[in-house]
C-alpha cells in the first residue's frame, strides 16, 4: 500500500468519530489539517532522481511556506498530478522522513532513486527548473576542482571502449549501487559515450529491484586530457565534470567527479572502474596513491555488488518489500498521524472553551433581558395608574342624568317615599288605596 498522509488523517478522523462525539467543526478541522499536512509534505520536498552522475536535487534549508505557495500558484498542474500519483506522493513522504537526519541529503536522494517515474520527473522539472520554486543549493566547497598535478597526463577515449564495472564507490548516494555495468563507445579519441545501467530497490513497482538506464556523453578538455565534460543536458540543466586521477589501460581507471544542476551546485563523488565485476586487490595501493592527490582515503570507499543476481522469488520479494516500506515510511506516517491527533485535540479544547463560555453568555444575556422586562412592566404600571386617575377625575366631573328607563310616575313615588313616613307594622292600608297611588 502506498503511504498517503491525507489518507492516514482520514483514518484517524473516522476512528475518533467512532470513539467520541465529534462536532462538524472538529471534522472540518481534521480535514483542513490533512490538507495542510499534504501541502507541508510537498513544501519540504524536492524530488530526487536516479541518474548516477546527474542526481536530482537535495532539499536545501529554505522557506518552506514560500516554496509551497509558489508550487500552488505557479505549478498547480504538476502539483496535482504528483499528489494523485502513488509513486510521486510516496516519494514526497519518503523525503519527509529524512528531515533533520545527519544524512539528510543522502536520504533524500535515496528516496528519489527508489520512488521515481515520469510524474516525479515532470514535477521536479516544473518546481525546480521551469518555475524556480526551489532555490538552488549553493556549492559548499565539499568537492573542489582538483589541481592539474593530481590528474593523468594522457588519456585516449578509444582505449576504454567496451564493458566496465564500477567496482568501488565513495558517495553512497550516487556511487555504490548494485550491478553497475557501463558500456562505453568512443566516436573519436576525445569523445566518450557511456550507456550506463544500475539497479534500484523499488517496492512500489512490486519487484525486488528495477534496472535503470541513462546515456551520457563526455568531451575531453582540449588542454587537460584528464578532464572530461558532460554538459548541455536538458533535465535540470545538469552538468558533470570527470577528473581522471589514475589509469591503467584495460584494467582500471579512477574518476573523481563534481557537478551542478538547477537545484544543487557542487555535488560530487568518486568511483573506480574495472574491466571485471570485482576489483583486483593488487591495484589498491596504486588507487590509494591516486586518491591522495585530492585528499580522499581509500578506507572511505565501499565495494559494490556486481554479481547482478536474478530476481527473488515472489514470496521473498514481498517480504523484502514489506520490510522496506515499514522501515522507510513508518516514521513519516507516525509523525503525520500524531500531528493530526494533536490538531484534533487542540480543536476540541477550543470548542470546550467555547461551550463553557456559552452559559456565561446566556446568564449575562438573561440578566439583560430581565432588566428590560422589569423596566417594561414598570412603564406599563405607570401607564395604568395614569389611566385610572384620569377615569376617577372623569367620574367626579360627570352630571347626574336620569336614565331613559326612569318614568315620571316612578320619580313621584320616589319623592313621596321621602316625604311620608312608612306605615308601621300595625298599619292597615286598603288595597284600593295602594292601587290609587
Amino acid at each position: 500500500m502506498t503511504p498517503n498522509v491525507a489518507g492516514r488523517c482520514a483514518v484517524v478522523a473516522a476512528s475518533m468519530a467512532q470513539e467520541s462525539v465529534t462536532s462538524p467543526r472538529v471534522a472540518a478541522a481534521l480535514a483542513a489539517h490533512a490538507a495542510k499536512q499534504a501541502i507541508s509534505t510537498l513544501v519540504v520536498s524536492v524530488l530526487l532522481g536516479a541518474s548516477l552522475f546527474s542526481p536530482m536535487p537535495a532539499v536545501a534549508k529554505t522557506d518552506g511556506a514560500a516554496i509551497g505557495m509558489c508550487l500552488i500558484t505557479k505549478a498547480p498542474l504538476a502539483l496535482g498530478r504528483c499528489v494523485t500519483d502513488p509513486t510521486c506522493i510516496a516519494n514526497l513522504l519518503c523525503i519527509q522522513t529524512c528531515t533533520d537526519r545527519p544524512d539528510e541529503s543522502t536520504c533524500q536522494i535515496k528516496c528519489g532513486d527508489e520512488f521515481a517515474n515520469g510524474v516525479t520527473e515532470q514535477f521536479t522539472k516544473a518546481a525546480v527548473s521551469d518555475k524556480k520554486c526551489v532555490p538552488q543549493r549553493p556549492d559548499d566547497g565539499t568537492w573542489p576542482v582538483p589541481k592539474s598535478s593530481a590528474l593523468v597526463q594522457k588519456f585516449d577515449a578509444t582505449e576504454v571502449v567496451g564493458d566496465w564495472y564500477i567496482s568501488a564507490g565513495l558517495n553512497t548516494a550516487f556511487d555504490t549501487f548494485d550491478c553497475q555495468l557501463h558500456k562505453f563507445e568512443a566516436p573519436s579519441p576525445s569523445k566518450l559515450v557511456g550507456n550506463l545501467q544500475w539497479r534500484i530497490k523499488d517496492p512500489v513497482a512490486g519487484s525486488q529491484f528495477v534496472t535503470r538506464y541513462t546515456v551520457q556523453t563526455f568531451d575531453q578538455d582540449p588542454v587537460e586530457p584528464g578532464i572530461l565534460y558532460n554538459h548541455d543536458n536538458e533535465f535540470l540543466h545538469y552538468q558533470d565534470d570527470w577528473f581522471l586521477l589514475g589509469y591503467k589501460p584495460n584494467e582500471y581507471f579512477v574518476v573523481y567527479y563534481r557537478g551542478s544542476n538547477d537545484a544543487w551546485d557542487g555535488y560530487g563523488g568518486a568511483v573506480v572502474y574495472t574491466r571485471k565485476p570485482t576489483l583486483d586487490k593488487k591495484y589498491i595501493p596504486d588507487i590509494k596513491k591516486a586518491l591522495a592527490g585530492v585528499k580522499l582515503k581509500w578506507d572511505d570507499f565501499q565495494l559494490t555488488d556486481n554479481t547482478c543476481k536474478p530476481r527473488e522469488s515472489r514470496l521473498e520479494e514481498i517480504e523484502a518489500d514489506l520490510k522496506f516500506v515499514e522501515t522507510k515510511v513508518a516514521n513519516g506516517i507516525f509523525t503525520a498521524e500524531k500531528e493530526a491527533e494533536k490538531a484534533v485535540v487542540d480543536e476540541v479544547i477550543v470548542i470546550e472553551q467555547e461551550l463553557e463560555a456559552v452559559p456565561r453568555e446566556l446568564v449575562a444575556a438573561g440578566k439583560g433581558f430581565t432588566k428590560v422586562i422589569v423596566k417594561d412592566i414598570q412603564l406599563i404600571e405607570e401607564e395604568v395608574q395614569k389611566d385610572i386617575g384620569n377615569l376617577e377625575k372623569s367620574f367626579k366631573r360627570a352630571p347626574t342624568t336620569p336614565s331613559d328607563e326612569t318614568s315620571p310616575r316612578l320619580r313621584r313615588n320616589q319623592r313621596a317615599a321621602v316625604k311620608k313616613p312608612a306605615p308601621g307594622p300595625d298599619s292597615t292600608v286598603p288595597e284600593a288605596a295602594l292601587e290609587s297611588r
